[in-house]
């Protein structure tokens, strides 16, 4: 029987210490030889996402960090097939108005014949949907130069809206007082510092839409060209004509508004000339006495 526990007992242990061997060779080899991940298809980069080949991204992204306050802007140039400047031009900006943007100003040039091949657009977009804007671009466009730049605005919005707040606080405590006041005094003088914490919250106010508006949307500047074409080269004005020119307009205006001050005072004049005429020959008009006849 002891013989027979023994066995047991020596199996037993035997068996305990295989377990335990196995478990320390499956740590060491984790330790010791790290997983490899898993490999993507062929030209894939991390994550299994397409490389690019070009080294240029396929789209443009444009990230924004978190609790910020950024105004965005983007300078972009292209160019455009031949004979299509005044089409693409006006499909930019119908783009950027269905996101909800609007035009700030635009300026076009044209060639040598007086076609319009050459132009700019200033356009305000929806600061989230900027990228959405220049990935949008038709694939007939070309860019040549896509420059982004940004202002973080986060600390004027912190001062701001601190001033905002203070001034709020302030026109509410005044008008608390403004409805217990009693005397005439008092109610004219809190009247006056309640006009001023106003004018003070409306300044305030202002400027708050200001910057919330410069972060809601981006300014982006598009210039396009027609490809091939060549733009009319504007001649610089001559200074000496350009003189002689502003020489010659100052002198049609003096002399024009001369005469329009003369012919304006003309019936003035007219009548005055009338009465002093009629004074001087009321004053100066002899008497004429009859003579009497000398005794015959």
């Amino acid at each position: 029987m002891n013989v027979r526990r023994i066995g047991i007992t020596l199996v037993a242990t035997a068996a305990l210490a295989g377990c335990a061997s196995a478990s320390n060779a499956g740590e060491s080899a984790a330790v010791g030889h790290p997983a490899l991940p898993a490999s993507g298809p062929a030209g894939s980069g991390a994550g299994g996402a397409p490389a690019s080949t070009t080294g240029m991204a396929n789209s443009i992204i444009v990230g924004t960090p978190p609790t910020a306050q950024i105004e965005r802007s983007v300078n972009a140039t292209y160019t455009v097939p031949g004979g299509s400047f005044l089409s693409s031009f006006e499909g930019v900006i119908a783009r950027a108005v269905g996101m909800g943007g609007y035009v700030v100003s635009s300026a076009t040039q044209p060639d040598s014949g007086g076609r319009i091949v050459s132009g700019a657009v200033t356009l305000k977009v929806p600061s989230a949907k900027i990228a959405d804007f220049l990935n949008g671009m038709p694939s007939t466009f070309v860019a040549s130069a896509i420059n982004f730049s940004a202002v973080d605005h986060t600390a004027q919005f912190v001062d701001v809206n601190a001033r905002l707040g203070s001034a709020h606080a302030h026109l509410a405590a005044l008008d608390s007082l403004l409805a217990k006041a009693t005397s005439l005094t008092d109610i004219t003088n809190l009247e006056q510092q309640i006009a001023t914490v106003q004018t003070e919250v409306d300044t305030g106010q202002g400027q708050l839409n200001v910057l919330t508006a410069s972060v809601d949307l981006a300014t982006a500047t598009v210039q396009m060209s027609e490809r091939g074409a060549t733009v009319a080269v504007v001649p610089a004005p001559n200074p000496v004509s350009g003189g002689i020119g502003g020489g010659w307009d100052n002198a049609v205006h003096v002399t024009g508004a001369v005469l329009e001050g003369l012919v304006s005072a003309l019936p003035v004049l007219v009548l005055l000339g009338a009465g002093l005429l009629l004074w001087r020959r009321l004053s100066g008009a002899p008497v004429w006495r009859r003579r009497p006849r000398a005794a015959e």
